[in-house]
């Protein structure tokens, strides 16, 4: 039992090592070199922005490119080892970020959900959920 526990413990400090590791790695590109970002994303790889769907890692590099540039400013980050026998028996973490992304002068919330899988030691993104937050004023 204790050795489960401790299995259980390791596997969620992996995934969150990876989830740094990773949006490090992805914002510093969205912001200063979106050219190699099509790299983090599987072939087959989906992106929702806002609610509309883009499939595949070239027609998602093609969407990213004609964004304005942006500067990110992460304030939440939490990640989760997804459990083998849902997803084949495939190492897959689920990473949820949220803070301000800054196009041209207009400074936005937003929320993304990335779902990652192993592929070659390294991760990459199987799906990419993105959506600017409303701010709610009471």
């Amino acid at each position: 039992m204790a050795a489960l526990v401790e299995a259980d413990r390791m596997q969620v400090l992996s995934a969150c090592t990876a989830a740094e590791n990773f949006t490090k790695l992805y914002y510093q590109f969205q912001d200063k070199g979106r050219h190699k970002l099509h790299k983090l994303y599987l072939d087959e790889g989906k992106l929702v922005w806002n609610g509309n769907p883009i499939e595949r890692k070239e027609n998602i590099q093609k969407f990213f490119e004609e964004l304005p540039t942006s500067v990110h400013t992460i304030t939440c980050l939490d990640s989760q080892p997804v459990n083998v026998e849902a997803v084949g028996q495939q190492s897959t973490i689920l990473v949820t970020t949220a803070g301000f992304v800054l196009f041209k002068d207009r400074k936005s919330p937003f929320q993304q959900s990335f779902l990652l899988t192993a592929k070659e030691d390294k991760w990459k993104v199987v799906s990419d959920i993105f959506r600017f937050q409303d701010q709610i004023t009471v």
